[in-house]
């Protein structure tokens, strides 16, 4: 944005005359850098899809992955990663379509619908994975309660102690514990990559609305 900073400095400067710079020229730099922030938000996020796709290959044949395919839970786990798929398909055609739009336009009003529309596919891109991640975690640990051999012996001894619950009560909080932190890693990512971006693009998004109003 350091290039509309200086036409806009220029602009000031020969405000009436118009000489150095105009409305057109303005809109032309907002329209360049939104369509390019917008090329990155997909780029990331399709090599973000990449990334998990080989990780979840990779871990395929590792002991853990191995030990809870032993539990045969497909029927539980077989509708997240349909859901995960789906969802990050649907995100990334919706990023394509976003740069799409904002690369071919050629009115400002319609820019700033298309600007607003790419915020708010992001938010719920970023809300859709945080979701996700919650639910998968409680479904996991539903599965280890009820089929993980380890476990379901340790929750035979607690409950001939009567110390059930406290048992329960622990395996609960290591599992909010670890939420908290993995979803706050997860925010922070989207934070730092997206939010930079969407900072950006809201600055554009501003100085199109000094323009176009």
């Amino acid at each position: 944005m350091e290039g509309l900073d200086l036409l806009k400095k220029d602009w000031k400067k020969s405000e009436n005359s118009f000489e150095q710079v105009s409305e057109t020229q303005i809109y032309k730099m907002i329209h360049k850098s939104s369509s390019s922030i917008v090329k990155w938000i997909f780029i990331i996020s399709l090599l973000e899809f990449v990334v998990w796709t080989v990780m979840s290959f990779c871990m395929k044949d590792t002991e853990v992955m191995q030990k809870f395919n032993s539990y045969h839970v497909e029927h539980i786990m077989l509708p997240f990663t349909i859901i995960w798929y789906v969802g990050l398909a649907y995100f990334l055609f919706q990023f394509f379509m976003n740069h799409r739009k904002i690369s071919t336009t050629d009115n400002s009003k319609v820019l700033i619908l298309n600007i607003i529309r790419t915020r708010k596919t992001v938010h719920q891109y970023v809300w859709f994975n945080i979701i996700y991640v919650v639910l998968t975690s409680i479904a996991v640990m539903f599965i280890q309660l009820n089929y993980d051999k380890d476990i379901l012996n340790m929750i035979s001894e607690f409950d001939k102690q009567g110390n059930v619950a406290v048992l329960y009560a622990i395996y609960v909080a290591m599992t909010i514990v670890f939420l908290a932190v993995f979803v706050g890693l997860i925010w922070l990512f989207y934070r730092l990559i997206y939010g930079i971006l969407l900072k950006r693009l809201y600055k554009n998004y501003e100085e199109l609305k000094k323009i176009d109003f």
